[in-house]
């Protein structure tokens, strides 16, 4: 019997990341879960070994992950327009450099602000992305990173494209907004004009 495969979660403790690791943990996979050092009181959850590293630590990375054929981009900024513009692109290179070091497979959760309001109704692989908010035009710079960091063949990389309502807890305008009010009978949507 071969011993079972192991993915890298980069964010491990993130509402993705969390979700994540423990969907693989509960899959069988063996998890390497990345969080900052001095994480503080981490659960003991089977298959998770948690790494204690900055993501751009990516021979540390390595060592803990030893062959993972799989890196999660778990990480995000805090989500506010100065946040994204500093952080992401660097948060994207710490994911490419360690799914380049490992030979593995670089899932980057997506969402849908890259198409803009005049979003298709069906989206599809070749569907124009036409964002018309900051934080639309920074997800397709970073997705072009993603595209660019491929093109020589040294990592391999998917797109994971669903709206914003992943991971567990609160904090998604699925929760703030959409759903608060749902015990009460109701839901409610946004304005037409967001800028996000």
């Amino acid at each position: 019997m071969s011993d079972p495969a192991t993915v890298l979660v980069l964010g491990a403790r993130g509402r993705l990341g969390a979700a994540v690791t423990r969907a693989f943990a509960q899959a069988g996979w063996q998890v390497a879960a990345q969080v900052r050092p001095g994480a503080g009181s981490l659960p003991v959850i089977p298959n998770v070994r948690w790494v204690q590293a900055l993501p751009w630590e990516t021979e540390t990375l390595a060592q803990a992950a030893g062959h993972a054929p799989v890196v999660v981009q778990g990480l995000s900024p805090a989500y506010t327009h100065p946040a994204w513009r500093r952080d992401w692109p660097r948060l994207a290179e710490a994911g490419i450099a360690i799914g380049r070091r490992l030979g593995a497979t670089l899932m980057l959760p997506g969402n849908v602000y890259n198409y803009g309001r005049a979003m298709a109704a069906v989206l599809r692989e070749d569907t124009p992305q036409q964002a018309d908010t900051v934080k639309g035009r920074i997800r397709v710079q970073l997705e072009r990173q993603l595209a660019e960091a491929t093109a020589d063949g040294s990592l391999r990389a998917v797109v994971l494209r669903a709206g914003d309502f992943y991971g567990a807890g609160t904090g998604t305008l699925l929760d703030l907004v959409v759903a608060k009010t749902l015990p009460q009978g109701r839901v409610s949507w946004p304005a037409a004009r967001m800028d996000v």
